[in-house]
């Protein structure tokens, strides 16, 4: 198992009453990752917290933030999930010092493009999803390089943790977009695609609302997209102005996703637009394992 894959079952294996299987399960499958991102230790000290292993939850954010040197958005800390640990001298300590280190972050963060020249006709742009990078989208959408695509990645410049991005959906990744889209020779292209992740797929869609970003093709996996509690009248008529097809992927037993994607669907088709769904039965928030199959179908 990926990162990916090891949290979505940690997270499958939750209750209400009782996180000890889910943390139990993390804790004897960690050894399968070559390395521990500050999002899994979040998901040990947390499921350590409200498993009442109050001192194996001190240990695993002692290692994070003191050994490891990593740090996390201030309102981690104020995780309910910790409560049973907040009055501790050592949880005070490390949430002190990742504060600070994440202030410091603050001051250099900005958006990451990898793109720097024009060098095949046709280009795919990918964004990650929340607490991912540009590395992580990498390993899921670097397959459509070959003698037709160049693949180039946007990193947000909305910090989440140590090496980890995400995107508000009240912040500035729209803008971030359009800004890439404005600095490289995107018109300059026979064929544009967008693809996104989860938080990804919102700034698509809100960028093609807002800014009228034309495209030849948009790929969304396991879309977060509350923009679908908005008005689409706007967004609807640039993605038929401007013949752009649509595809989105996503898990029945995507919780948050799957019941937005319905609204997409539904709302797009009442107002005349159809659009490429695919639902995939028993997976989460993830990517599926017919994934590069699917993909290189659409486009």
């Amino acid at each position: 198992m990926d990162e990916m894959q090891l949290l979505n079952k940690t997270l499958s294996l939750l209750n209400d009453e009782d996180t000890s299987n889910a943390y139990d399960f993390l804790v004897n499958n960690i050894d399968d990752l070559e390395s521990i991102s500050s999002q899994v230790y979040n998901f040990l000290y947390c499921l350590a917290a409200t498993s009442n292993k109050k001192e194996e939850a001190l240990g695993w954010l002692e290692e994070a933030v003191i050994i490891e040197g990593l740090w996390y958005r201030p309102e981690v800390f104020e995780d309910e999930d910790l409560d049973n640990i907040r009055e501790e001298k050592r949880f005070e300590i490390c949430s002190k010092k990742s504060e600070v280190r994440y202030l410091e972050a603050l001051k250099n963060t900005k958006t990451v493009c990898t793109w720097t020249e024009k060098k095949k006709d046709r280009l795919v742009l990918a964004l990650h999803g929340n607490q991912q990078n540009n590395d992580i989208s990498k390993n899921y959408w670097s397959f459509l390089e070959d003698d037709k695509y160049q693949v180039e990645y946007i990193q947000s410049e909305e910090i989440d943790s140590y090496r980890l991005f995400r995107w508000e959906d009240k912040g500035s990744g729209p803008d971030q977009l359009n800004e890439v889209i404005n600095s490289i020779d995107w018109n300059l292209y026979e064929e544009k695609i967008l693809c996104g992740f989860s938080s990804g797929c919102n700034v698509i869609l809100k960028a093609i609302r807002d800014f009228n970003i034309t495209c030849n093709k948009i790929i969304l996996q396991s879309p977060w997209i509350p923009i679908v509690e908005e008005d689409l009248i706007y967004l609807v008529e640039q993605l038929k102005n401007n013949d752009i097809e649509v595809i989105f992927i996503c898990g029945v037993e995507d919780k948050d996703c799957f019941p937005q994607c319905k609204l997409l669907e539904k709302k797009t088709s009442d107002m005349g637009l159809d659009i490429n769904s695919i639902y995939i039965e028993k997976l989460g928030h993830e990517y599926p394992v017919k994934f590069n199959e699917i993909v290189k179908s659409f486009i």
